[in-house]
């Protein structure tokens, strides 16, 4: 997303313990690429050093997600960076660069990350996984259509490469009103009302029910803070608590 992906496809196969995503963003560079699955790899010190280029070229946070994934998982990344001539794969296993080199396979601008043999060292939670296939396919359609909620201008596809269903599949629009509906019905969505609001630096937008639609529990509730749903469980909690105080 930080790469001005308008695209991003995610295929799971729980079974064989594997996850690809692709995007048709602006990819990643060779000498970013060098960086990138090394742990401690961030853009937060160029921010600190009052660097304004853009953070999608130092990996955030996601530098350092790729890393630990690479202790798990044996992780390949395929790039062409918009304006270069070549494509370049890494290839990561146990936190080590096991392979650095052009990729005459992809032509496309943009990224793909694959991560093959989940949890090759830890076997138990490799065969609970596994053995949970539906329970995670779930929790990885909900992490996917939270993202998807918050960026509805994106086309984000899910699919489970096992039983060859399509689990999500998103249109760009302007509003997450179409995706709530193809979500959650149209008798969730028809009873929201828009919400946009701001005060000095902080700006609150979003979509919520009236006092007369009531909903029994929480699965029709997501919160976000800049654009990201982690850290909003002690949000969402405190909220709840004053809701009901």
């Amino acid at each position: 997303i930080d790469a001005n992906a308008r695209k991003i496809d995610v295929s799971v196969n729980v079974r064989a313990c594997y996850v690809k995503v692709e995007d048709d963003g602006c990819g990643i560079a060779r000498d970013e690429l060098v960086l990138l699955g090394e742990k401690y790899a961030t853009s937060k010190f160029h921010d600190v050093m009052g660097d304004e280029e853009s953070s999608s070229r130092s990996f955030g946070l996601n530098g350092e997600a790729l890393a630990s994934l690479s202790d798990i998982s044996v992780v390949e990344v395929r790039t062409k960076a918009r304006g270069r001539p070549n494509s370049y794969c890494k290839i990561i296993k146990g936190s080590k660069c096991s392979h650095l080199g052009i990729d005459d396979q992809r032509e496309a601008v943009g990224t793909t990350v694959v991560a093959r043999e989940l949890f090759y060292n830890q076997p138990v939670r490799r065969k609970q996984m596994q053995s949970g296939h539906k329970r995670e396919l779930h929790n990885v359609k909900k992490c996917v259509l939270q993202i998807a909620l918050i960026h509805p201008q994106l086309s984000v596809r899910l699919l489970d490469t096992d039983s060859e269903d399509q689990l999500l599949y998103t249109v760009p629009s302007s509003s997450p009103l179409p995706l709530i509906s193809d979500s959650f019905g149209n008798d969730v969505s028809s009873c929201l009302h828009e919400i946009s609001t701001s005060h000095q630096s902080w700006a609150l937008s979003g979509h919520i029910s009236g006092p007369t639609n009531v909903f029994c529990n929480k699965d029709f509730q997501y919160l976000c803070i800049l654009q990201s749903y982690s850290a909003i469980i002690l949000l969402s909690t405190s909220l709840y608590h004053f809701s009901n105080t």
